[in-house]
């Protein structure tokens, strides 16, 4: 502990916290400058935004469908209902008997011919 030189004491310039007040307040009454590159930032946001909306880069391509798949999208999404899609078609008995034979296709048969069930 004898080799820890002993450090004088803390002193405060004279009339430090008398004066400290005023200085605070005169610091906080000037108006902070706006910086000159804030403005230029924000300039230059605005303007790429502007050519990005007038150039066309955000432009909403459509996607190419087939009819029949657009009929799907609007019959899955429920916008269309049975009769709907019957009644665009020239021959509605022929388009249910195609749908009819494509479901029952997918599926196995109850029983075949050769089996009697009654």
């Amino acid at each position: 502990m004898q080799q820890i030189p002993k450090l004088k004491p803390f002193q405060t310039p004279e009339n430090y916290f008398e004066e400290l007040p005023e200085k605070i307040l005169a610091k906080s009454k000037r108006p902070k400058p706006i910086q000159s590159w804030t403005w230029a930032a924000a300039a230059v946001v605005l303007l790429g935004v502007g050519l990005w909306q007038a150039g066309g880069f955000y432009e909403d391509k459509p996607i190419l469908v087939s009819p029949e798949q657009e009929a799907l999208l609007y019959i899955e999404s429920e916008q269309w209902s049975t009769e709907d899609v019957l009644s665009l078609s020239d021959d509605p008995n022929a388009l249910l008997d195609q749908i009819i034979e494509e479901e029952y296709a997918k599926s196995a048969p109850l029983w075949t011919e050769e089996e009697t069930w009654f």
